[in-house]
């Protein structure tokens, strides 16, 4: 129904059409061909159409976008320690020429709730030739509609117990959209539960040379329940508003046993560790777009809230008539953010103008409570004032951004913006401070010919801090515990990448990218007067690398329907420690990375099949009086199978881990602090199975 909406001007899937980037923003479906040899003047975009995913059978706009060769949705989850207020726009996706705007969602949760039947066209378009400021690279524009008849999107997603966890039934999503007239609107409820669980040898090495080992056994279950819901009204004069709320029901448990295995006639040790956190995550958030005067004005509006409980406790039992032992902690959160923000965007000069402005209200309000598990089996209460007290931020962000074509084929953008913040923080340790900081961004996007993208990118970020680090913690797990710094400040960053893309057209699509980031005030453990540890800032971090992204499709080899994705990443990265003064690898950037997938929709059938395997490689994290590895499955094969017409719907069963791969820590933990002479306190080897991982996807529309 939809490509007959497009006429006559359709031209054939997946191929590029030379209509203007803008037109195809505004939702221009008359596009004209050109001359192949104009293609690369115009930077046009690649237009993929339902067509071109039918061999798939997609469910939704989101399978659709999965397989656009050499593409990766970028964007996914946020939240309120990865995201400084909404800023500019971000990730790789819009929808209907439009970013889209969430905290507690995903791009990924938008799109899924999108029916396939609803998609018109995706394309495939350089993000700085779009007059939305901060997004460079390929972007997927996604343009559907919305239908008067209700359409009711799901997918069940269970999953076989493994070797030591319990199964997993009621993970799925149900959506269902619709519209009334100029209403579109959209109902979702999705459950997230989590099932975990492994075991294996523990061994644990002491100072003075003696040693135990231990059977560790841990068991995770969690079962969130999201609900949420939009509504999008546009005018016959083109005024667009839009409703945003979501509800997060959160319920974790985790539990952890360690049975020390001693010799004959030694009573075993028994350590348990239990953990339950409970919670509730609530966003509202709307935005209306109109014309006023030479340009649009923008604005949007977003409330988020969370509260969460989080109670464990770690008991020793010596199994000799001895009392026990151990600690309790508990932490009450709440978490708080409020936006507001302006864009007004116009042309002038034959250029892209666009001002906005920013208002944030942070805030986090915390009690900790440290006890001690008595004789007769009572926690009590021990003084732990430092755990309890609230931060506040207040931020203000300004920025004018400017972009226009230099020569044919080659577009600029550049952003210039500054913000100004107060954080102050109440409690044991009360402090207020401001801060003024600049940032911004420069982009260049060149078509250097009809089949190769070229763009770079410099910028300037601040990031967002954790407030929790602000007061202090403890982790009974890992038996260590967060002194409180209320003189964090944000990190701020230099960044620069080149991406190039070649469009191989039958064969597939390659991506290269390079990048190099320059962090100041980067936050790392620091050494407390007191012989503690707490997050704090040092002067710098620098973290570089190069990413490889493509599709290799395999219908010129004669194998229909078959391809093959492969990622692969390689990073460097420093700061100097501020325990040892040596260099040290940021724990984050990964070393390496490399993951090759295949599959094969056999053609005129409705089977497909196909696998993957995956290796990344990890960098140690370092506290002040303790270094460690701590992974799980660093390796991953796996293979699937599905048929996507099961009584009309799609399955699919995929096994993973097939190489038995375990979750891995390795760990030292020192008297005193590393590379100070200290002895060493003990040594951990943990090897942990996880087992052979069982998953079934069901998924359909109606």
């Amino acid at each position: 129904m939809a490509l007959a909406m497009l006429g006559a001007a359709v031209p054939a899937a997946g191929q590029q059409t030379p209509a203007n980037p803008g037109d195809l923003l505004a939702g221009a479906d008359t596009a004209q061909p050109a001359p192949a040899s104009e293609l690369a003047l115009a930077g046009a975009p690649r237009v993929y159409y339902p067509a071109d995913f039918a061999s798939v059978s997609p469910r939704s706009a989101l399978d659709m976008v999965n397989q656009i060769p050499g593409f990766s949705v970028e964007g996914g989850g946020r939240n309120f320690n990865q995201a400084r207020g909404l800023g500019q726009a971000s990730g790789n996706v819009l929808l209907n020429g439009q970013r889209i705007v969430t905290k507690a969602g995903s791009v990924t949760d938008e799109l899924a709730r999108i029916a396939a039947e609803n998609v018109i066209r995706i394309e495939l378009v350089e993000g700085s030739t779009l007059n939305i400021p901060g997004l460079s690279g390929r972007v997927a524009n996604v343009i559907a509609e919305s239908t008067e008849d209700l359409s009711v999107q799901f997918e069940w997603r269970p999953q076989l117990a493994a070797e030591y966890s319990d199964h997993r039934w009621l993970e799925g999503i149900v959506s269902v959209s619709g519209s009334s007239g100029n209403l579109d609107y959209t109902v979702a409820v999705e459950g997230r539960p989590f099932r975990n669980g492994n075991g294996g040898l523990n061994l644990i090495t002491y100072g003075d040379g003696s040693f135990e080992e231990r059977f560790s056994l841990t068991r995770s279950a969690g079962d969130d329940k999201r609900l949420s819901g939009s509504l999008r009204y546009e005018t016959n004069g083109g005024t667009v508003a839009s409703i945003n709320a979501a509800y997060l029901h959160r319920r974790f448990h985790s539990f952890e046993d360690e049975t020390v295995i001693g010799p004959a006639g030694v009573p075993p040790l028994s350590e348990v560790f239990n953990q339950r956190n409970r919670g509730h995550d609530f966003e509202l958030g709307g935005d209306i777009d109109f014309a006023l005067g030479p340009g649009r004005l923008k604005l949007i509006a977003l409330d988020s809230r969370a509260t969460q409980t989080n109670r464990s406790q770690s008991v020793n039992d010596p199994a000799t008539g001895a009392d026990p032992t151990g600690f309790g902690f508990e932490l009450d959160t709440q978490r708080g953010e409020r936006i507001g923000r302006g864009e007004y965007s116009w042309a002038m000069w034959d250029a892209d103008w666009q001002f906005s402005f920013e208002a944030a209200f942070n805030r986090l309000d915390q009690a900790g409570q440290l006890s001690l598990l008595d004789a007769a089996g009572n926690f009590v209460p021990l003084p732990f004032p430092s755990g309890t007290g609230g931060v506040r931020e207040e931020r203000y962000d300004a920025a004018i951004s400017y972009g226009r074509p230099l020569a044919p084929g080659l577009t600029m953008q550049l952003i210039l913006a500054g913000e100004y913040s107060a954080i102050s923080q109440s409690g044991n340790n009360a402090l207020s401070r401001t801060f003024q900081r600049p940032k911004g961004s420069f982009n260049l996007a060149w078509a250097a010919a009809p089949n190769t993208r070229v763009s770079f990118r410099i910028d300037r970020r601040v990031g967002q801090l954790n407030f929790g680090d602000f007061l202090a913690s403890v982790n009974l797990n890992d038996n260590n515990q967060n002194a409180g710094n209320n003189r964090l400040r944000p990190d701020q960053s230099w960044g620069a990448e080149l991406e190039v893309t070649r469009d191989l057209g039958a064969w597939g699509s390659l991506t290269a990218r390079s990048f190099i980031r320059r962090f100041e005030d980067f936050v790392t453990f620091l050494p407390t007067a007191t012989g503690g540890e707490a997050r704090g800032n040092i002067d710098w971090a620098r973290v570089m690398g190069v990413e490889l992204n493509g599709t290799l499709q395999l219908d010129p080899l004669g194998i229909a329907g078959g391809r093959i994705d492969l990622n692969a990443s390689r990073r460097d990265s420093r700061y100097i420690d501020p325990v040892t003064g040596d260099y040290l690898p940021v724990q984050f950037a990964q070393p390496y990375g490399f993951e090759v997938n295949y599959r094969h929709d056999v053609a005129g059938s409705n089977w497909a099949y196909g696998g993957g395997y995956r290796k990344s490689g990890r960098n140690p994290y370092y506290r002040v009086s303790e270094v460690g590895l701590d992974y799980n499955i660093g390796q991953n094969l796996q293979v699937f199978v599905e048929h996507k017409d099961v009584f009309g719907l799609t399955v699919q069963g995929r096994v993973s881990n097939l190489l038995e791969k375990e979750s891995v820590l390795d760990r030292s933990v020192f008297t005193g602090p590393r590379g100070s002479g200290a002895p060493l306190l003990f040594s951990e080897f943990r090897v942990r199975e996880v087992g052979r991982v069982v998953n079934f996807t069901v998924k359909g529309s109606f």
